[in-house]
């Protein structure tokens, strides 16, 4: 346990050093404060040279304080003040217009106005109050509720701007044209904002015509006391009306002054009534604080008992905390073991239990096991038996299938082979046929460059020609046509053979393997038996003998190229013979032409295009 009183030589020192930051910070807290207060005191300085400067040289200038002057210069005029240096500034050399504006502006840039935020709403609700009276005695209390400096500055400023509304025959600026100039800087709200400026704009300025209109008797002064000065001083002209009309003037100003004097009683009555409650309620605020004082003095004593009964608490109570965290230490190192050993003890339960379980579930496999064997192996023997009678039976009804099946393809073969050898045989003929009509047209060439000169029997015979042309074109194409068939029919001949040879060599091994199938199979050619209780046997394999079909003499390649080339000389007569009717030359080499359609293997419905095109190049 630590002492309480007294301690160590660092604690000391930490103290110190304490105080003076504390000292310190104190210093920075108030040196702003001081600041702001040198500076409302140049403010309110400033303004009140400007004010002396206006009321003594200008109260007749035209349109003084609304009329605003250069901004540069007032600018500049409000920071020499600012910076105290309005003994040295001459205003005689400065526009006057210029030195209403800095005066404008000092109250405008203030951050409070002079009747204050929290008389705002107050001042708005005087307008409300319609007996003149009244409204005068309540704007009074008002006025009391401002601070001191903020009421003896407005005095002075009212005073200024109720002697220019005097003399407004003059200068043209009346209570209403002062209230709008001036109602912004001496009354605004904390928050403006664009409704608040439209809605309360009429009643600021009419509080401030209020206050200026009114100014003699809202802070009780006698027109006769506040205007202790000549008339040529106030620059009033003098009067030079008769005794009597003055008598009678100076009758009426009396009867105003005792009605005034009267209200002005009343008033009083009125304001020693508040003051007198005003006085007991700040005599009870005193005594309220004193009591305050008193409890704070005895709260104080009681926080420092209360701060040294908590230090010593503190000690205690990290004592008994360390103390606490050992005892839990070991208290969840005991839990801890505790836990393993019932974890160990709850597994090796778990592993009895199974291995028991297990040693049960072996035992009744094994019995189960030696009877389903007995079982096995009796329906093994049963299937041996039924699968050796099966596989006799599809033998020989695979034998006799593979007979027929061999007898009726190679009857078909032999029909197709026929045909085959038929088709052949036409093709010759016509092929025979084509010759005959080439040599025909040969001859007819001849004949027609023999009677070249007889015009008229030349167009008949060249009409004649193309007709004869044109048809054996088209028995040309027609026999390549039915070449390419044959072909393609050989081609499928061909394979079909090789199709059943391969068949009857797998047929011979298929009937092997199928002698495994169940007593329930039925063969069916052309499918795979079903593997379905299929069970291991002696397979045996049989050799089935080819059939050799003798296939049909291949065509002959140079009959297709000599067909070739008499549609080609047939073509070749055909387009020579229409260029020489049309006047064109036709010399071409018909041998090289041949020799390049048969090499490159180009169809013969798209000779013609060729041969015109070299008919084409050659002009």
């Amino acid at each position: 346990m630590e002492p309480k009183d007294g301690g160590s030589p660092q604690a000391t020192t930490l103290k110190r050093n304490k105080d003076k930051t504390m000292a310190k910070t104190f210093k920075k807290i108030l040196k702003p404060g001081e600041k702001k207060k040198k500076q409302k005191a140049i403010v309110i300085g400033s303004i009140k040279q400007l004010i002396h400067y206006l009321e003594t040289n200008c109260i007749e200038l035209e349109g003084i304080c609304r009329i605003s002057g250069n901004n540069t210069r007032v600018k500049e005029l409000k920071k020499q003040l600012e910076n105290g240096e309005g003994d040295s500034i001459d205003f005689s050399k400065i526009d006057s217009h210029c030195v209403s504006g800095a005066l404008k502006a000092f109250l405008r840039d203030s951050e409070e106005p002079l009747l204050t935020f929290e008389l705002y709403k107050n001042f708005l609700a005087s307008i409300d109050i319609k007996d003149k009276n009244s409204k005068i005695s309540f704007i009074k209390s008002l006025l009391s509720a401002l601070p001191k400096e903020n009421y003896d500055l407005l005095q002075i400023l009212l005073k200024f701007l109720h002697t220019i509304q005097v003399h407004s025959n003059i200068n043209k600026m009346t209570s209403s044209n002062l209230a709008i100039v001036f109602s912004p800087t001496l009354l605004r709200p904390k928050e403006e904002s664009l409704e608040s400026m439209m809605t309360d704009s009429n009643s600021i300025s009419e509080v401030v015509r209020v206050l200026i209109e009114e100014f003699h008797i809202l802070y009780e002064i006698k027109q006769t006391l506040l205007y202790q000065v000549s008339a040529f001083d106030l620059g009033i002209k003098e009067d030079k009306r008769s005794t009597s009309e003055q008598l009678e003037d100076a009758k009426v100003t009396i009867e105003q002054l005792k009605k005034h004097l009267n209200e002005e009683a009343r008033e009083r009555s009125i304001l020693e009534t508040y003051c007198t409650s005003m006085e007991q309620k700040l005599q009870e605020l005193e005594d309220i604080n004193k009591s305050l004082i008193e409890e704070k003095d005895s709260l104080g004593e009681l926080l420092n008992e209360f701060k040294e009964t908590n230090k010593n608490q503190a000690n205690d109570i990290t004592s008994l905390k360390n103390d606490i965290k050992d005892a839990t230490e070991k208290q969840t190192k005991t839990e801890l073991e505790r836990d393993e050993l019932n974890k160990v003890k709850v597994k090796l339960e778990k592993d009895i239990d199974t291995t028991r379980i297990e040693l049960k579930s072996t035992n009744d496999e094994c019995q189960k096991l030696k009877v389903n064997n007995n079982k096995l192996g009796e329906d093994i023997k049963n299937q041996m038996k039924e699968n050796e009678q099966n596989r006799k039976s599809l033998l020989e009804n695979h034998k006799l299938e593979i007979e027929n099946l061999k007898k009726s393809e190679f009857e078909k073969h032999q029909l197709e082979i026929l045909q085959f050898r038929q088709e052949s045989e036409q093709l010759k003929k016509e092929r025979n046929d084509a010759n005959l009509q080439v040599e025909r047209v040969q001859a007819e060439i001849s004949i027609l460059l023999s009677a070249s000169n007889d015009k008229n029997s030349k167009k008949n015979s060249l009409k004649n020609q193309k007709k004869d042309l044109d048809n054996a074109l088209k028995k040309c194409k027609d026999q390549e046509s039915k070449i390419n068939q044959l072909e393609k029919d050989k081609l499928k001949l061909q394979d079909e053979l090789t199709k059943l040879q391969k068949s009857s060599s797998s047929s011979s091994s298929s009937s092997s393997s199928s002698s495994s199938s169940q007593s329930s199979h039925k063969f069916v050619f052309g499918k795979k038996p079903s593997n379905s209780k299929i069970t291991t046997t002696t397979t045996t394999t049989t050799t089935a003998t080819p059939v050799q079909i003798t296939p049909p003499p291949p065509l002959d390649e140079d009959d297709i190229v000599s067909v070739k080339k008499f549609a080609f000389y047939y073509m070749n007569l055909a387009i020579k013979t229409d260029a020489m009717t049309k006047g064109l030359p036709c010399n071409i080499n018909s041998s090289e032409i041949l020799e390049e359609l048969l090499s490159k293997n180009i169809k013969v419905q798209h000779w013609s295009e060729v041969i015109s095109k070299k008919l084409k190049e050659n002009k």
